[in-house]
């Protein structure tokens, strides 16, 4: 039996020190193949290499004694085991969406201490308890807490900056680690793929984040990614936390997300929790199109993450929005993501429809995708191409469209209906 390991190819390596700045290696000495670092690699100088599986060591799971390889991570050990980890949420598996250590969603008890499954090497003598108890406090790592001018997906447009000036802030965003999808052109990368920063509760988070609100003397209070979502225990009690501190009329609670794993039950959860913005990611209509953007090789995943996405707008249109919650939608742009311009124009007239029969007011924020992480030959959109892909969604019937460029945003062509009340 053999197992993978990673190497870096020193031919391909650029020395940027990522790879150890930012990823937290569980164990330097010798490779227990976590991936961490190959998935975070920016020039793709980090190399899957099949080495032989180590001699077997004795742990207990579950109160039983058993055999598991050695020099592999504790998530491993369990898989040689029969025990299910899976990237959309399945009971009974153990939900395992990031693979780079940064949601804490696959935590199994290991010796009385709460661990990341895998990120963790496996060691003779270990006891595994794969039931995590009923009152423990969730953390995950959460950073890189700033201000904003105009703002994410969610934000509504009425709120928005257009043409002022950059330094006046209208919301105040904290960043997750960790994503469940492979965006080659991820425009967060260097967060997304953060091992290393320390992992918080959600009352930390709630706190330092309210401080800034304070601070910049704003009412939006935003959490976007990597992928919020993947820690549902954390980001549930992360809105009820920042609720509760900040519990006056003016607040809005926002969240930015792939919408990938976020099924009805768990919008329920959100809403009680206190959210009242949202801003899904629609990275595509067409299964091909979304595993170009998404990086998901596996079609019958990406499928599951891309219609789960499309049914959660639908269920935030029929049941919350837009009296009780307000939702924008993102729409992911860039030429390269097409293999042709007939393909290119299919897509987003295709998306523009499924949208647009959905309600063609939800606001729609086009995203210039730029050159970054594992897609810097690309080119970001002019602001003609842009303001062209603006105006074909206008024409499909979508009534509120802003458009990202490098020059700023475009303000849409007509202001938001009054059926939007609380923005």
């Amino acid at each position: 039996m053999v197992h993978q390991i990673y190497r870096r190819n020193l031919d391909k390596c650029w020395n940027c020190g990522f790879c150890t700045e930012a990823v937290s290696c569980p164990s330097p000495q010798a490779c227990i193949g976590c991936q961490s670092c190959y998935l975070a690699c920016y020039r793709e100088a980090i190399e899957p290499i099949k080495q032989k599986i180590k001699p077997e060591i004795t742990i207990i799971v579950d109160e039983q004694p058993v055999s598991v390889p050695s020099q592999v991570t504790i998530k491993t050990a369990l898989e040689t085991l029969g025990i299910r980890f899976s990237r959309f949420p399945h009971s009974p598996d153990i939900f395992a969406p990031c693979q780079t250590g940064g949601c804490f969603s696959c935590l199994v008890l290991v010796d009385s201490k709460i661990l990341r499954s895998c990120h963790m090497p496996v060691k003779a003598g270990q006891h595994i308890q794969t039931k995590l108890p009923e009152d423990f406090i969730p953390h995950r790592i959460v950073g890189w807490y700033s201000p904003h001018p105009v703002g994410g997906v969610g934000t509504p447009g009425s709120a928005k900056n257009f043409g002022r000036s950059r330094f006046s802030y209208i919301e105040v965003a904290c960043f997750t680690a960790g994503c469940n999808l492979r965006c080659k052109t991820c425009q967060n990368f260097d967060t997304t793929y953060n091992s290393r920063a320390p992992a918080v509760t959600p009352h930390e988070a709630a706190e330092i984040l309210t401080r800034l609100r304070k601070k910049y003397h704003v009412n939006r209070l935003a959490i976007s990614g990597g992928e919020p979502t993947l820690n549902r225990r954390w980001l549930t009690q992360f809105f009820s936390e920042l609720k509760s501190l900040n519990p006056d009329p003016d607040a809005r609670l926002h969240l930015d997300t792939n919408a990938s794993i976020l099924t009805p039950d768990y919008i329920d959860e959100l809403v009680l929790a206190g959210i009242t913005d949202i801003g899904p990611d629609l990275k595509a209509v067409q299964l091909a199109t979304y595993q170009i953007i998404t990086g998901i090789t596996e079609p019958t995943l990406a499928r599951q993450y891309l219609e789960t996405s499309w049914a959660a707008v639908k269920y935030i249109a029929d049941y919350y929005y837009p009296n009780q919650i307000f939702m924008g939608v993102g729409l992911p742009y860039n030429a390269a993501f097409f293999s042709s311009s007939d393909q290119k124009e299919t897509e987003l007239h295709k998306w523009g429809a499924r949208l647009s029969a959905i309600d063609d007011h939800i606001q729609v924020c086009i995203l210039d995708y730029r050159p970054t992480f594992r897609r810097r030959d690309i080119c970001r959109p002019s602001v003609e191409e842009i303001r062209y892909v603006k105006q074909l969604l206008e024409g499909i019937g979508l009534k509120t469209v802003i458009a990202q460029t490098k020059l700023g945003h475009l303000p849409p062509i007509q202001p938001a209906p009054d059926r939007l009340k609380h923005q």
